[in-house]
């Protein structure tokens, strides 16, 4: 019997039941490493670092997402003290995402990202053998899989906006209730904007190097958005200010475009999901273009929906056979 694990292959982060990181590594050449996971894989070893991958919009290019993965399900194993040894590799069904816009054309592809050839990876996880067979992969939509945490608010709804506002893109998906069938997707109305706070991050860092300052890392920006009294109190207040300025100036950017794209966020609820959401949430509550708004407050919504959505089909299944 395989083991089912949900994963959320974030641009910013992945996520899983139990675990969420900085999708970022390093090859850390075998030299120890402070509070740090670190994997061994092919004679390689690498540790989780806050500096993230390269952002592509195929995340099949090369082993980063891999190698992220590989990470996530060790930390799930660990979690649920689940062995796998090289003798008795575990299997794995995994479910997996992409933005709404990219999943027609990549989920073909990023399911053979990690079942082709039906291969075993044997790899060590903080000096823990692990073996595992990934044998069957599940993708599904981003931002959908995320509202369906909250399907029972929604469903009745005549229209339903979904803003997943993430660390690379903001996915914009319509769903509509079409003769009281149910919500279904408008695949009219369904784009990612190149609009993540990763955008914000950078704007906020050229300011900063404007003033002749070193760059702010990103955590650390966050803590200020999130008024941690640490970092609020350690910066100065220009410092802090010009941080909550950028931060204003790109919600509504963010905004603006969402309603480019055909959501009336005015009349229609918008159910907002996605880090990037959590974190923007005063900013675009004081934007004044959403009066009907609902945020999903769940950083593993999406990992919570791609179950949601499997467990539907596994038994939707099971009735027709």
């Amino acid at each position: 019997m395989a083991i089912v694990i949900s994963l959320d292959h974030g641009n910013k982060m992945m996520k899983g039941h139990s675990c969420a990181f900085t999708s970022g590594y390093v090859e850390c050449g075998h030299l120890p490493t402070m509070d740090s996971d670190v994997l061994l894989y092919e004679g390689k070893e690498y540790a989780l670092s806050d500096r993230r991958v390269i952002q592509k919009n195929d995340k099949t290019e090369d082993e980063s997402y891999l190698i992220l993965t590989l990470f996530a399900i060790g930390k799930e194993l660990l979690a649920r003290n689940q062995a796998a040894t090289a003798e008795k590799p575990v299997d794995i069904e995994l479910l997996a995402g992409l933005p709404p816009l990219h999943y027609k054309a990549m989920h073909k592809k990023f399911e053979q990202y990690f079942t082709s050839d039906a291969r075993q990876f044997n790899f060590e996880l903080n000096r823990q053998p692990m073996s595992i067979k990934i044998v069957k992969t599940h993708v599904f939509p981003q931002a959908y899989a995320a509202a369906l945490t909250i399907y029972e608010q929604i469903k009745d709804s005549p229209i339903i906006n979904i803003v997943d506002i993430g660390g690379y893109t903001a996915d914009c998906i319509q769903l509509e209730n079409v003769h009281g069938l149910g919500l279904r997707a408008n695949m009219d109305i369904c784009t990612s904007l190149y609009l993540g706070v990763n955008s914000l991050f950078k704007k906020i860092n050229e300011q900063v190097r404007a003033t002749g300052a070193q760059n702010i890392r990103d955590s650390v920006i966050e803590n200020i958005l999130c008024e941690d009294n640490n970092s609020l109190e350690h910066y100065s207040k220009a410092r802090v200010e010009l941080i909550k300025k950028e931060a204003r100036k790109f919600s509504m950017e963010v905004l603006a475009e969402v309603a480019h794209t055909g959501l009336d966020l005015s009349e229609d609820i918008t159910v907002f999901v996605g880090g990037g959401s959590m974190l923007l949430k005063k900013y675009l509550e004081q934007g004044g273009k959403t009066t009907k708004s609902i945020f999903v407050d769940d950083l593993f919504a999406n990992v919570k929906g791609y179950q949601i959505i499997y467990e539907a089909q596994k038994s939707a299944l099971q009735k027709t056979s």
